[in-house]
């Protein structure tokens, strides 16, 4: 999470608030009726290599230290219950809920079963968030304490939209924060029918923010990753809308994300097929000025672009939901083929952010390690994974000795990830530290994706496991699934064994998945197999 300089707002702001109001025309939840204790712990376990452990405890630490160092359960010294403070106090930050990573946050909440957890932080922002100036609900780049807000941070109101539709497909009939996320999203000012009116007049959607004209650069611009978050968002909305009987505003939503991805194929792709960061919104052209501003000249957000893809549409990029793949394939190789980055990938396994900030000698466990990891892991090349895992692992717990880190655990993920060759090169700055709420979020996303369960369709489950060449296997125990008929939790273990794998997926007595898929390695390529009502089942490959 790259939030200007690390001088900047550290101390929390002393507010008033109570979690207890009318949001949209509807009563809020008080928050003392969600029961964070209902929610039910999972556990995952990645095993065979030494730094197979380490992320293991890495992400077990770091999971538990945001819950109970940064989550607020209970509404307190000027903080609502639900609110995710981005950093921990003394660093940049801290008192603020930035609403990109909230929503990150909030949809590893729920792909976790915390739906307590989930549904408290969802209460939160609807209770903060104000009708921009067109008179629709919008998201600001963050909020500060309990102050409420609107803004044009369409990334953060696109994750928080996505997170909030995941949650609301997972509530129980009659939950009351099931009905409020429906009653917010499909009401006349929902941050959706934004969209719609925006596109009435426009091909693309303009935004703030770094995921707008880019960090440090200000002013709004039609980027190629919040357009793409507004299209997932409304592709989720969408699913919502069919499940309620709103077929013709399913279809409104649809045909809205499709107009967008028409604007993308049209302005927002390079000469070489890779995709331009963003456009001037007047103009709808380029401007060499921003897209040549240090912060976002070699961006490793643009990798988002691919691995967000498979929080609405699923971990098959080979399907025909995902548009612009080949985009994203072509972005991929030209940041890798940048000469230093590609020298100090091959060297250690780091992902460098940038070109020119840090001398290009800098990466996070989000925006740049984390989202090359997950398009490494989606494309299938899996050796490239291991090695930037490997990188993530080592360097979380064992730092370059010069690096001087202040936190509870050397376990804790942490914001500004630096290469040996950085040393008397570049000022090795912390940044906004350990437990850096984003920088948390999307290593979870990519254990996730190793673990491989994807129950974005309605009508079946399906597992692509994903496992790095030097790993032998991921072991999940309570580990939430959705089917047609609610939530199952499951034991799973996968091991690889040679060319072949072998998977044990067991549920409680009683509880059934319909239509189970699993995809497995063997000798001759992928294989899947499958099994109908689904109690328990043992797949082997060879």
């Amino acid at each position: 999470m790259w939030k200007v300089s690390s001088g900047q707002r550290c101390r929390f702001v002393q507010a008033v608030i109570v979690l207890f109001g009318v949001v949209a025309g509807y009563s809020q939840a008080p928050a003392a009726s969600i029961q964070l204790e209902d929610d039910q712990p999972v556990s995952l376990r990645f095993f065979g290599s030494s730094n197979a452990d380490l992320f293991t405890r890495e992400l077990n630490e770091s999971f538990e230290g945001v819950l109970s160092k940064s989550f607020v359960a209970t509404a307190s010294n000027g903080f609502p219950a639900g609110f995710v403070n981005a950093s921990l106090p003394g660093f940049p930050w801290a008192g603020t809920m930035w609403t990109r990573d909230a929503g990150a946050f909030m949809r590893e909440l729920v792909m976790r079963g915390y739906y307590q957890h989930a549904s408290l932080e969802a209460e939160c922002l609807m209770s903060l968030v104000e009708k921009d100036h067109d008179g629709y609900y919008s998201f600001p780049r963050f909020f500060k304490g309990a102050q409420p807000g609107s803004g044009s941070e369409l990334d953060g109101t696109a994750s928080i939209v996505i997170g909030m539709e995941l949650l609301w497909e997972r509530l129980a009939d009659g939950n009351p924060t099931k009905n409020h996320i429906r009653d917010f999203l499909l009401q006349q000012a929902s941050p959706l029918n934004s969209v719609a009116f925006r596109l009435q007049v426009q091909p693309l959607l303009s935004g703030s923010g770094e995921f707008g004209c880019g960090w440090t650069v200000p002013g709004e611009c039609d980027n190629v990753v919040q357009n793409n978050l507004s299209r997932l968002a409304l592709l989720a909305t969408s699913r919502m809308a069919d499940e309620t009987g709103r077929s013709a505003l399913a279809a409104d939503y649809r045909k809205l994300a499709a107009q967008i991805s028409d604007g993308m194929e049209k302005y927002l792709v390079d000469r070489d097929g890779s995709w331009m960061w963003c456009i001037d919104h007047k103009s709808l052209l380029p401007d060499p000025e921003v897209l040549n501003a240090a912060t976002n000249r070699g961006t490793g957000i643009l990798n988002s672009v691919v691995s967000m893809d498979a929080d609405v549409l699923g971990f098959l990029p080979s399907t025909p939901q995902w548009e612009g793949m080949e985009h994203s394939r072509k972005t991929f190789l030209r940041l890798y083929e940048t000469p230093l980055r590609k020298t100090e990938f091959d060297r250690h396994g780091i992902w460098t952010q940038f070109d020119a900030v840090a001398g290009g000698m800098l990466s996070s466990p989000s925006y740049g390690e984390g989202y090359a990891i997950q398009t490494m892991l989606l494309s299938d090349d899996l050796a490239m994974a291991d090695k930037a895992l490997s990188w993530l692992a080592s360097a979380t717990f064992r730092p370059i000795p010069e690096y001087e880190l202040h936190r509870a655990s050397p376990y804790y993920f942490y914001e500004r990830m630096y290469p040996p060759e950085a040393v008397g090169k570049v000022k090795l700055e912390e940044g906004c530290g350990a437990l850096n709420l984003v920088n948390v979020a999307e290593p979870l996303k990519v254990s996730r994706l190793i673990l491989g369960v994807d129950d974005s369709a309605p009508d079946f489950v399906q597992i692509v496991p994903r496992i790095p060449p030097s790993w032998k296997g991921v072991e999940a125990r309570n580990w939430p699934i959705r089917t047609r008929t609610g939530i199952v939790r499951a034991n799973i273990l996968y091991q690889s064994e040679g060319s072949g794998a072998r998977i044990t997926l067991k549920i409680a007595q009683g509880e059934r998945i319909d239509d189970l898929k699993v995809r497995m390695p063997s000798k001759s390529g992928f294989l899947w197999r499958e099994e109908k009502n689904v109690g328990s089942v043992h797949f082997v490959t060879h």
